[in-house]
């Protein structure tokens, strides 16, 4: 592998022109897109609404409600609101400005430890990789912006891995690149703990080896620092609320994980894998006659190859994600990019292997990039019909969201006409019985109500009520703090006959044993329909409180 480092001017400024021409081009698709119609994890759009909702009303993750998450993507999409003016598509809008930054960033880190095209290719799949609008795993045409912190992640992580990576096989160091590495792991450990945990091995590789460790890695932990002081001011330097919430999210998670499901889709896998694997048994062909000195690269870009695979695949077993392994594109231009330096510059001497190199590389870039560019592209194609089925579910403001009918039996009453169904039967049951300044605290997975309602929320409640996901019923918030100064809570039905019944139930039937005893002492029952109960706080409130009758 190369030793030295490139500097900008080696850069051929028609890289830099495809780059900004691509960014233009994929964000302008996601702006122009807006919120996709939604197509599977339809509810999971109310976790970034509701807590983004939360936020702009000055609300605080970890002290005014749980979050098994940090501030980092309630951040986001409050930005992203205020700038549509609470309107949906917001969301979308902020996904494409943090897709347009991290992008940029990737693309200078990539012109400092990359050859021009990798660094261009760097640059394009960060940008595609979380300005997309569907989930990672789950189908290019299945439009989603759930669990978006994961491809934020992702691109983060890949970030770390290209500085630490060219690092590992002995390009000269930077302090730029510690700059870098320290900014991205404080981002991370505020966006989801899992990553920042994730990044240990990658950072081993940059910070354990080669020349300037000790002078990198402080670097690294004042940077780290630096970026982590804002985040720490914005949560009122409350580190134990934050501590608690993930040490209760971590006690939870570890009751649904199981790291043997990594291998159920084991063939699903491997073949994700098979790209990066070829580029490196390639890459030891290429070098068969090499001199006896260069030997040792061949186990370093074995052990780049490892970690990447490792870290991908614990994710996967994390998160809620079927496949995809993101980090596998980083890796290849890591180990791609002398031989394409070379081949730019002119050199041919590595022949066929250095073409098979090359277009192992692009097959790892594509395996996650091109799914990517056909869901952005679809999703904008359906914008511009404007004519596809969908449902609209309207707000007070008039903000809208589309719910197209459901694909998938596990999805029936989550989305399409069930979900839209059980929301409206839930707004109609809280105006005939509450007030507007009556915040409604939901016993659901997520809680939609007081941003489509435009009611104040109610301090309390959860960022996401998954059972044995983020809270158990050995961890959980105390009764105080999870109903908080809710006045009316609503609880969630599900019908026998609907696909997504055990599952759904299951979370439902969790959250209310743990919460039921304070629900019924503090609250009282006054109507019940096919899809919520209503609870009002002992005492009445809104139109109870007025005389008016409950209805």
């Amino acid at each position: 592998m190369g030793n030295s480092k490139l500097s900008s001017s080696a850069h051929s400024p028609v890289g830099a022109g495809i780059f900004a021409c691509a960014l233009a081009l994929i964000c302008g698709a996601a702006v122009f897109t807006g919120l996709a119609p939604l197509r599977v994890f339809e509810h999971d759009i109310f976790f970034l609404l509701d807590n983004a909702y939360r936020v702009l009303q000055g609300q605080v993750p970890h002290r005014d409600f749980f979050s098994a998450w940090g501030p980092v993507i309630h951040l986001i999409g409050a930005g992203g609101l205020f700038l549509a003016r609470m309107k949906p598509d917001g969301i979308a809008y902020a996904n494409a400005i943090c897709a347009a930054l991290i992008g940029i960033w990737a693309y200078r880190v990539g012109r400092v430890r990359l050859g021009s095209a990798a660094a261009c290719c760097m640059g394009i799949y960060t940008v595609l990789l979380i300005a997309t609008p569907s989930s990672l795993g789950y189908g290019a045409l299945m439009f989603s912006h759930a669990m978006v912190y994961n491809r934020y992640g992702f691109a983060l992580l890949g970030i770390i891995l290209v500085e630490c990576g060219t690092h590992f096989f002995g390009t000269e160091a930077t302090h730029r690149g510690a700059i870098s590495s320290g900014a991205a792991f404080a981002i991370l450990g505020f966006l989801k703990i899992s990553y920042a945990l994730a990044a240990a091995p990658i950072l081993l590789l940059g910070y354990a080896f080669g020349s300037g460790r000790a002078r990198r890695l402080m670097i690294f932990c004042g940077t780290a620092a630096i970026v982590s002081f804002p985040f720490l001011g914005y949560l009122r330097f409350d580190v134990g609320d934050m501590l608690r919430d993930l040490a209760m999210a971590g006690a939870a998670r570890r009751l649904s994980w199981h790291p043997t499901e990594l291998f159920a889709d084991g063939f699903g896998l491997i073949g994700e894998t098979i790209p990066l694997l070829l580029l490196l048994a390639t890459l030891a062909l290429a070098r068969r006659s090499a001199a006896a000195g260069e030997s040792k690269w061949r186990v370093r870009e074995l052990v780049l190859v490892g970690v990447t695979t490792a870290v991908g695949a614990l994710l996967l077993t994390t998160n809620h994600q079927p496949g995809g392994l993101p980090l596998n594109a980083f890796a290849a231009l890591v180990l791609a990019d002398p031989y394409l330096v070379r081949r730019q510059s002119g050199d041919e001497a590595d022949g066929p292997l250095g073409f098979a190199m090359a277009f192992l590389m692009v097959v790892c870039v594509l395996r996650v990039a091109a799914p990517d560019a056909v869901s952005l592209g679809a999703a904008a194609w359906e914008r511009y019909r404007g004519d596809a089925p969908a449902l609209r579910l309207a707000s007070e403001r008039g903000a809208t969201i589309d719910f197209e009918p459901v694909r998938c039996l596990t999805s029936s009453e989550t989305g399409g006409p069930g979900y839209v169904a059980a929301l409206n039967d839930g707004i109609e049951l809280l105006r005939r019985h509450t007030s507007a300044g009556d915040g409604v605290l939901a016993i659901d997975m997520m809680n939609p109500f007081n941003y489509l309602l435009g009611r104040r929320s109610p301090v309390g409640g959860v960022s996401a009520g998954a059972y044995n996901y983020v809270l158990s019923d050995a961890a959980h918030p105390t009764d105080e703090r999870f109903f908080g100064n809710a006045r009316c809570v609503l609880v969630r039905k599900y019908g026998r006959e609907v696909g997504d019944f055990a599952l759904e139930q299951f979370n439902i039937d969790g959250l209310f044993r743990i919460y039921r005893p304070a629900l019924e002492a503090r609250f009282r029952l006054v109507e019940e329909t096919r899809h919520w109960r209503l609870y009002v706080l002992c005492g009445g409130v809104g139109r109870l409180q007025a005389g008016l009758p409950a209805r």
